[in-house]
């Protein structure tokens, strides 16, 4: 027998529920397991030495140039091979990719990737349910461990409520109650009920997020940014015609007021350097800059401060978002996330612009200690001094 006893029981044996991962597609659950998980399950049977991939043939075989975000298509084989002793197993798997991105490379980066990807999960399938196999029976009957209660269909409410909270429509599906929100937020005529509006849904935009994750436009674009995208452009419309030279003069920085609000700091330089950096799970690169999302309260939609963001590659970025709570992920990696996106800013910006300042009881940063002398400056005293800067 060309594997030894301990290797043929292990491939025997049955695959564990909890690295099961489900999607949505077209109406129906697909089961599968990531990636990263059967390269260390192949590290795990076989040995860091005893097996290789090779990719033998791939080709681009669609690309669009012209929409925004760019978009292209892979085709992959990957024939992967096993040393057992002085026998070499040879098997052979196909996969397809699809990428998108801001450029035509990054698109082809990630297409080609996970056609890599693919390719190599079904040639190492052929190994046992170890790998996969297991998901192919209906039954699941090599797949050990109770099925995980659906969240999705059995208790998320598609409820949409106004500004007041009020049930305005209980929706039979996802589509519906994102077409339904739609309307009701171009439909609003005030900036305040506005606000209020979203703070009432915004929960439920999240879990459609979290538990449709293949719920996206033609482009690619997930449903619940498209709303927040509604959301920003009908606030926007209420503050059409004050000068912006004005707004940036008015502006309070909440992290220094007695209530204050965590900072929301944008940096696109700093992104594009942590970009560079390699995934701090794998040290692959290139990597992606994901925002560490427990690192501030959530804000009408908008992402955490530019500060709080650490390089992933594609595969464990995915993997994050499909793990779903954040936090537990990045403990089960063994990886302090917080403390790694702190050090990248840190080496970046100047002492002065990263002096730290400590954290009040509400989660923000305490407001700047005064001396007797100083002077707060009030609403009118503001629009005094911007009145005698135009002059």
């Amino acid at each position: 027998m060309a594997f030894t006893d301990a290797q043929t029981r292990l491939l025997s044996g049955k695959l564990n529920r909890r690295h099961v991962r489900t999607r949505e597609v077209q109406g129906q659950t697909l089961s599968y397991v990531e990636g990263w998980h059967v390269i260390a399950e192949a590290n795990r049977i076989f040995g860091f030495e005893g097996w290789d991939r090779e990719i033998v043939w791939c080709q681009c075989v669609w690309e669009d140039g012209r929409r925004d975000p760019r978009a292209c298509a892979y085709a992959a084989r990957v024939r992967i091979r096993v040393r057992a002793g002085d026998v070499i197993i040879s098997r052979e798997g196909s996969g397809v990719g699809h990428g998108m991105g801001a450029t035509l490379g990054e698109a082809h980066e990630s297409a080609l990737k996970e056609a890599e990807t693919d390719a190599m999960k079904r040639a190492l399938m052929t190994f046992g349910n170890l790998f996969g196999l297991a998901l192919y029976d209906k039954d699941q009957r090599g797949v050990r461990g109770k099925v995980a209660h659906d969240l999705d269909k059995d208790r998320l409410s598609w409820t949409v409520l106004s500004a007041d909270g009020r049930v305005i429509a209980k929706c039979s599906d996802p589509r519906s109650f994102c077409s339904r929100l739609r309307q009701v937020i171009t439909a609003c005529s005030d900036g305040v009920l506005l606000r209020r509006l979203w703070n009432n849904n915004e929960a439920i935009v999240e879990a459609l997020r979290a538990c449709q994750p293949d719920l996206t436009t033609k482009k690619g674009v997930h449903f619940a940014s498209v709303l927040e995208r509604v959301f920003e452009v009908q606030l926007d419309k209420f503050t059409v015609g004050i000068p912006v030279s004005a707004i940036e003069m008015l502006a309070i920085d909440k992290s220094a007021l007695a209530i204050s609000a965590p900072r929301r700091v944008r940096d696109e330089e700093h992104l594009q350097m942590v970009a560079t950096l390699p995934c701090l799970v794998c040290a692959r690169a290139p990597s992606q800059a994901h925002h560490l999302r427990f690192a501030q309260l959530r804000a009408l939609g908008r992402k955490v401060s530019d500060e709080w963001a650490v390089p992933l590659c594609n595969l464990h970025h995915r993997a994050l978002h499909d793990a779903g709570n954040e936090e537990t992920w990045w403990r089960e990696q063994g990886i302090d996330a917080r403390a790694e996106a702190e050090r990248l800013w840190r080496e970046r910006r100047t002492p002065a612009e990263t002096a730290p300042r400590p954290l009040s009881a509400s989660g923000g940063v305490e407001p700047p200690i005064l001396d007797s002398g100083s002077a707060v400056e009030t609403p009118a005293m503001v629009s005094a001094n911007c009145a005698e800067r135009r002059a």
